[in-house]
């Protein structure tokens, strides 16, 4: 506005510094509310989504104990020599926990085809001066590769190599020269007896390579037949098309890689995999007690002086929000109650060694309780003498880890009671930086309101003052206005 700078110059009067006072005041009264109530907000929602993290982080380590990952099996192999692999192993978690004896027969190998000696004397030999059809299968596959006219032998290896449907037929020429000449050999992924590499035609110009021939003589031979590999578990021999034999042993996969030296084969030990069972339940205790710090970290009070009025510390941003004490009282609730379908020797968390301390926090206890076991005590004889039901606590459809990631769940998920909180912050802050935008228009139209006044009155205070200083100096020049007068 024009002459803002210059209010009370008229008059003399501070009017523009009672403005800026009163505009103040006003805008203190307005703002500073509002801005408290930002503050507010916006702490409420940095910590609900602490609170939402934290309990994110505590139900992953819990899926980490759901289902069947604590029944979890490691296979391991103590090899016949070292330095070289005959056998690997895996187990499902529903292997039994046992040890085998492994002999290594025979490896499952492909079936191999060789052309006849001196049937070609280089890899430019024409196989065919007419066209035709090459069928090569082995078991349930087939693949065709039609040969043309004029064809050569390495342009036969190529056609073969190159086709897309090809199930694992490798061509290759050997120029071995003298009375073997060159050989076309053909090799077969395709293992187990019985699945021997078969090359049929439609033409007799054919015949030299292939093994079902349509004239009189088949020009390929096998030089090796499919095979399957062959094992002894325990004495017990199995055989199987391939070199993995899935299920031999009961929910255990074993793969050969080479034969056994004689008197000295494989072992393979089914056991319970303890350290990985014990460093997800220490993992799930660990992420509980660092929720419980972050609650108690959230809802802490503020410390006030020995005067009682100084603030000394911060309170947390959910000190007034119910929701994360009742959330932490009701886990606790879950965790110190009984599980279902855990059995009776181990029913609860106490039971298998895991205890809440005086800071409710969880812990394996290395000390003793009332004269009885310590918690590290229980913990390692559930896990060595009863691992399954430690894994029932946990797992299952009614085990902890299920009944915890259903609780926490209905705050965590899309939609939740956390997403609700959340949601209805974010409205209110809308609302309040509405209120500020709006404050802020009040208060510019105020200041303009009280200018227009105050200029008005500057204005006529300045016009009385000059019409009283022209009033009083035309007074003073009246003959005796400023003289007494003597009788």
């Amino acid at each position: 506005m024009s002459g803002i700078n210059f209010l009370g110059s008229a008059s003399g009067l501070p009017l523009e510094e009672l403005v800026s006072t009163l505009v103040k005041v006003e805008r203190d009264s307005k703002l500073n509310r509002i801005n408290t109530t930002k503050q507010t907000l916006d702490s409420s929602l940095s910590g609900v989504g602490q609170l939402k993290s934290a309990l994110s982080a505590f139900q992953d380590a819990i899926k980490k104990l759901g289902g069947n990952n604590l029944n979890s099996r490691v296979a391991s192999v103590t090899q016949p020599t070292e330095n070289k692999t005959y056998l690997e192993a895996s187990a499902s978690n529903t292997a039994v926990a046992a040890s085998f004896d492994i002999k290594v027969n025979q490896l499952a190998s492909g079936s191999r085809l060789e052309s006849n000696d001196l049937a070609y004397s280089s890899a430019d030999d024409v196989i065919s001066t007419t066209d035709g059809t090459l069928t090569l299968s082995a078991g349930t596959k087939s693949f065709d590769v039609e040969v043309t006219a004029g064809m050569t032998l390495n342009q036969l290896r190529q056609q073969i190599n190159a086709q897309t449907d090809n199930f694992g037929i490798n061509a290759n020429i050997i120029n071995a020269g003298g009375s073997v000449g060159t050989k076309l050999v053909l090799t077969s992924d395709e293992t187990g007896a019985g699945n021997d590499l078969s090359i049929s035609n439609n033409n007799a110009e054919l015949d030299a390579i292939s093994t079902v021939p349509t004239g009189a003589t088949a020009g390929l031979t096998a030089s090796q037949l499919a095979q399957d590999a062959i094992i002894e578990i325990d004495g017990i021999v199995a055989t199987n098309s391939s070199n993995t034999f899935t299920n031999a042993i009961q929910d255990v996969s074993l793969t050969v890689k080479a034969i056994t030296p004689d008197g000295n084969n494989a072992k393979v030990d089914i056991a319970t995999d303890k350290e990985a069972a014990e460093e997800n339940i220490q993992n799930f205790i660990n992420n509980y007690n660092v929720l419980v710090d972050q609650i108690a970290d959230l809802t802490k009070s503020r410390t006030l002086g020995a005067d009682g009025k100084t603030v000394t510390a911060e309170g947390g941003a959910l000190a007034a929000d119910s929701l994360p004490r009742s959330i932490i009282n009701q886990l606790k609730g879950i965790l110190g109650g009984v599980v279902g379908e855990s059995g009776s020797e181990l029913a609860t968390l106490y039971s298998m060694g895991i205890t809440f301390n005086n800071d409710g926090k969880l812990e394996i206890s290395a000390s003793s309780e009332f004269g009885g076991d310590s918690g590290r005590v229980r913990f390692d004889r559930a896990l060595n003498e009863n691992y399954d039901g430690v894994a029932a606590i946990f797992g299952g459809d009614t085990g902890l880890s299920a009944s915890l990631d259903d609780f926490i769940k209905q705050f965590t998920e899309a939609g939740g009671i956390i997403a609700s909180k959340e949601n209805s912050l974010k409205t209110q802050l809308d609302k309040n930086t509405k209120d500020l935008e709006a404050a802020n228009r009040y208060i510019e139209s105020f200041e303009q309101t009280l200018r227009k006044r105050y200029t008005a009155l500057d204005s006529l205070l300045g016009s009385m003052q000059n019409m009283a200083s022209t009033v009083t100096s035309q007074l003073a020049s009246l003959p005796g206005f400023g003289t007494n007068k003597s009788n």
